[in-house]
This record gives C-alpha cells, structure tokens and sequence, in this order.
C-alpha cells in the first residue's frame, strides 16, 4: 500500500466501529507483575554483588602480586649486595 493512499468507505466504518474499552489492571496481575519483578531482582542483585566483589578481590590479588615481584627483585638486589659485601670485606681480611 502507497503511502498516498487513502483508506476505503469500508475501512473507515471498521475502524469507526472498533469499540475502545479502557482495560483496567486487577490486582492479581499487579501481584504477578510484583513478583516477577521481585523474582528478577533476587536473581540478579546477587550476581552484580557476586561478580563486583571477585573483581575486587582478582583487583586485590593483581596489586599483592604485582608488590610480591616487586620485594622479590628488590631480595634478589638485597641478596647481591650481601655477597659483594661479603667478598669485599673477604678482600680485605686476606693479605
């Protein structure tokens, strides 16, 4: 159907006929419609605390992680100087 077109006689009356009736809400959908409502939340409100305390904690793990390679290095540099120490001053005993 073109865009320009107009509706028929016919079709006029069936859409004049159509009889509009204001469907109200009883309160046994409003019920339902709460409790689906409530149903998703406890399903998904658990999920987003779940998932945001693992990113937190994986967050947590990372840094921990990241400061252990750091005092590792800084053992490994602490360890060296040790035994330069050690031979500099086994140098200096041995005439």
């Amino acid at each position: 159907m073109n865009a320009h077109q107009t509706l028929t006689q016919e079709e006029k009356d069936d859409l004049q006929n159509l009889a509009f009736t204001p469907q109200r809400i009883n309160g046994r959908d409003l019920i339902y419609a709460f409790l689906i409502i409530l149903g998703i939340f406890c399903v998904f409100v658990p999920k987003i605390y779940v998932s945001s305390q693992i990113y937190y904690l994986s967050r947590d793990i990372a840094k921990t992680s990241h400061q252990l390679e750091l005092l590792q290095e800084e053992n490994k540099n602490l360890n060296q100087e040790l035994e330069d120490f050690k031979f500099q001053q086994a140098m200096r005993m041995d005439p």
